[in-house]
């Protein structure tokens, strides 16, 4: 499979590939490095080895004295190969594969412990892995597989980089089951297959930072696959298909182990999750406080305070945290690895960083934690040794649950402990907070043809859900279902399948929880129907019978780029994300592109432009259509330029505006345009994603800002930070009001008709907070309004002011032009969030190039 659905999955038509066998459109080069993909399927270093073990060289690395690692007491980056090494050397025991590298290009290693096997064995568990998922109700019955299966537990450290230890902890244990004697660890290595991510963010261990290299929480990226260190467990998850995951963090002054409190994630098989996640933790707490490690620290119920004297209790969420630490949003990666039915905890280490980085008390607490974390491996290993017949067969019911289409099972409030099958501890809390549930459609269809928005962003929905492991199927013929006739090529997620959670997770609106739950620990909504800018219908309820059509199952989107044989101008439609990667590699390679009003683009006839038009649309999957070039006599038209991109903000900026195109993004800041280490005299436009204010001392950067406003420089940005600066600079005046701090979600947005965001648009967005402009001065023209009922999903509290009820109707996003000739787009609403809401990439795009200096403009006829 190639990098991205784009490369993939474009192709060109019938017509176009026999021009080019033809010879008469002449091959060209495009300029730069192709934008960075919207979608990137799974990776094939992620597949597992054709038996036991399996043992490569581990490439090494140069030794790094500036290892933040080495401070808190722990093993560098640069020794972890040579030790696993080390252990292949001696032990047949232990396997090990790179699975692929972090964003600065480091090694991430995978480590297999289990008793060897030869290939036919290997492939024989593999059998036994595919039946548990896609043919269950066969496996529950098979006494070969229920005996001779290796139940898979797998454990992932460090994927936030200053949360050292959970990697010592496994690499200690990693040494124990390979070199001790043999009988010790028999029952554990011929009954499993253990798996462990020495450290899933090694960039960010070796510098000392939570974030992967590039900015982002790979831990917060389970459903948006931003980071290649998320991406590698979204891959691993369908790969292991493990039965028990933990993911080692810290700190939170003492040991914490979920199971977590409500509002628990509606499609989960909760009535299977919860009793062996929390008889699991209990299980860790008692082994932990038994242990009396010196220096560990422990949670008094009665006071809800750390203290130092063994109280016998750790933190467990579900029990201690009832609002503000949830398994609400699959973002993070126990809750994404949940849907592969398996029983999932997020282990946070006790004890803390200190300042400065060299003071001897962050080894000692390093010792500590590497100590806890050993009790919580060898307790969970056990866990699942005593319990693996039943957290087996709990996998295996999740996946035919899914498979039959039942629907979920819904735990009642207060429900007697006495009436519900062991483990039992966990029904003496579970109460109405505790109850959320989701009914699932028969199907999801995501239309083609004239009922699509647009085909390239329902490309790279498809490709994303199969990233993801959702099974989609394809019509070859026309159908009909939930009343709607649906054209041959249109998808369809039949919800009777192994992930059906993950398939309602990524595809159903949400809901919104905002009177249910006073606080929430992270994002609230995240719905891909919602904010990926395709359409998508829910058709039916899971008990209804098959959608009636011709199906067949695919591995990726069907091509959608096509370009006309030569002969005529080419226009293209910029409906999605796609064709702005597709423009923006026109003008980098210097070809002429004009934009009319209604957000189509022309390219001119000759053979050049012809040329480059053919590798886009096999890039990048754009469908041009061909035009006599009339409108560019009769409409107005504005050629498109090349544009360097000045930004303020963080790595998400960056990544989207690479995901769009625009090469060399120039990141600024008010101290380095104070300081002269950046300038803006080459900058095109400027986005402003963060708060770019000046203070009396920073007068010069200032004075630069102004010199570029003064040349008529276009601006583009969101939220309260875009209206700050517009404000600040003279350029239109506003009053930004931001919802209820941490209120998010997904919002209904009306786009003005005519407007600059009323062609191709959208009707839904990301918002956190929302953010609404009033008091708008005399050049502004609102381009969108949030809804009359605006909110969607997710959780916003009402607070005087700032509440849905003050964001109806007003101004979500509004532009204008000032005397000066300045272009200024500014968005209320979150446009890339963590680069998630990808449809509204090609807003932001179509601001950039609006706002931005003007190209060469494509000759009328």
């Amino acid at each position: 499979m190639s990098m991205q659905r784009t490369l993939a999955g474009a192709g060109v038509t019938a017509v176009l590939a026999a021009t080019l066998v033809a010879g008469s459109t002449p091959a060209v080069a495009l300029e730069g490095d192709p934008a960075v993909p919207i979608v990137t399927p799974v990776s094939p270093l992620v597949a597992p080895p054709s038996s036991y073990p399996s043992q490569p060289e581990l490439p090494t690395v140069a030794d790094d004295p500036n290892d933040a690692s080495i401070n808190r007491g722990v093993i560098p980056y640069d020794e972890i190969a040579p030790l696993l090494n080390g252990l292949t050397a001696v032990s047949d025991r232990i396997s090990v594969q790179v699975v692929g590298q972090s964003a600065l290009g480091r090694d991430i290693h995978l480590v297999t412990l289990t008793a060897p096997e030869n290939a036919g064995e290997t492939k024989r568990q593999a059998n036994f892995r595919d039946m548990i998922k896609h043919n269950p109700a066969a496996a529950a019955k098979n006494a070969s597989l229920m005996k001779n299966y290796k139940v898979p537990i797998w454990f992932n450290a460090n994927i936030h980089g200053n949360e050292w230890e959970g990697t010592d902890a496994v690499l200690e244990y990693i040494e124990h089951l390979a070199t001790a004697p043999y009988d010790e660890v028999q029952d554990v290595l011929e009954h499993n297959r253990l798996y462990f991510t020495v450290t899933n963010n090694p960039d960010g261990r070796a510098l000392g930072q939570r974030a992967t290299a590039d900015g982002f929480d790979a831990n917060r990226d389970m459903i948006t696959g931003a980071t290649s260190e998320a991406r590698i467990i979204r891959d691993l998850s369908g790969v292991i298909q493990p039965t028990f995951y933990i993911d080692l963090h810290g700190y939170t002054s003492v040991l914490q182990v979920e199971p977590c409190g409500p509002p628990h994630g509606e499609n989960y098989e909760y009535d299977l999750f919860l009793p062996h996640a929390y008889a699991a933790a209990l299980e860790i707490e008692e082994a932990v406080t038994a242990a009396d490690i010196p220096g560990n620290t422990y949670l008094d119920l009665d006071t809800n305070r750390v203290t130092t004297e063994n109280t016998g209790n750790i933190r467990i969420p579900y029990r201690d945290i009832r609002a503000g630490w949830d398994d609400w949003p699959p973002i993070f990666t126990p809750q994404y690895v949940a849907y592969q039915g398996a029983i999932t905890n997020t282990v946070e280490l006790p004890l803390g960083r200190v300042n400065p980085a060299d003071d001897p008390r962050n080894a000692a607490n390093s010792a500590v934690n590497i100590e806890v974390a050993g009790v919580v491996i060898d307790t969970s290993v056990d866990y699942v040794i005593e319990n693996a017949d039943a957290l087996l067969t709990n996998q295996i019911e999740i996946f035919r649950r899914g498979l039959a289409g039942e629907p979920l099972v819904e735990i009642p409030a207060d429900v007697d402990p006495a009436e519900v099958a062991e483990p039992s501890q966990w029904a003496e809390i579970w109460d109405e907070t505790d109850v959320y549930t989701a009914e699932f459609p028969r199907a999801y269809v995501i239309p083609a043809g004239e009922a699509q928005r647009s085909a390239t962003d329902a490309a790279n929905l498809v490709d994303q859900l199969i990233a993801n492991g959702v099974e989609v199927q394809r019509a070859s013929a026309p159908f009909t279902a939930g009343g709607a006739t649906y054209e041959a090529g249109s998808y369809v997620v039949d919800m009777h399948q192994p992930l059906r959670g993950m398939a309602n997770v990524l595809l159903a609106d949400g809901s919104d929880i905002s009177e249910r739950v006073p606080d929430m620990y992270d994002i609230s909504a995240w719905s891909l129907a919602l904010l990926w800018g395709a359409d998508v219908d829910a058709v039916g309820s899971t008990g209804d019978p098959a959608i009636k059509a011709k199906l067949k199952a695919v591995a990726e989107a069907a091509p959608t780029g096509s370009v006309p044989a030569q002969g005529g101008y080419l226009e293209l439609a910029t409906s999605g994300a796609a064709e702005y990667q597709a423009v923006n590699a026109l003008l980098e390679s210097g070809v002429p592109v004009s934009a009319f009003a209604d957000g189509t683009v022309i390219l001119g006839p000759d053979a050049a432009s012809h040329a480059a038009a053919v590798e886009v649309a096999d890039l990048y999957g754009v469908a041009f259509t061909v035009s006599d070039g009339s409108r560019l006599a009769s409409e107005e038209s504005t050629g498109l330029d090349d544009l360097t991109v000045a930004y303020s903000g963080g790595g998400e900026e960056l990544q989207t505006l690479r995901k769009l195109g625009f090469d060399d993004p120039v990141a600024i800041s008010s101290a380095s345009l104070t300081t002269g280490t950046v300038v803006l005299d080459d900058v095109d436009v400027l986005w402003i994603g963060g708060t770019l204010n000046f203070s009396s001392s920073q007068a010069a950067g200032r004075a630069e800002v102004a010199e570029y406003l003064a040349a008529g420089g276009g601006v583009v940005g969101e939220g309260t930070a875009i209206a700050s600066f517009a404000n600040a600079f003279g350029l239109v005046t506003s009053t930004a009001t931001s919802g209820t701090g941490g209120s998010n979600g997904i919002v209904s947005v009306e786009p003005v008709d005519g407007g600059l965001l009323g062609t191709f648009p959208l009707d839904t967005a990301f918002v956190y907070p929302a953010v609404w402009y009033t008091n708008l001065g005399a050049n502004a023209v609102v381009e969108q309004t949030y809804a009359a009922d605006p909110f969607i999903s997710g959780h916003w509290r009402d607070s005087a002011g700032r509440s849905t009820t003050d964001a109806a109707g007003q101004a979500s996003a509004v532009s204008a032009v000032t005397e000066a000739g300045n272009r200024v787009l500014m968005f209320g609403t979150s446009m890339n969030f963590r680069t998630h809401p990808v449809g509204q990439f090609g807003q932001i795009a179509r601001g950039l190039l609006w706002a931005g200096s003007e190209g060469a403009e494509v000759p009328a006829p």
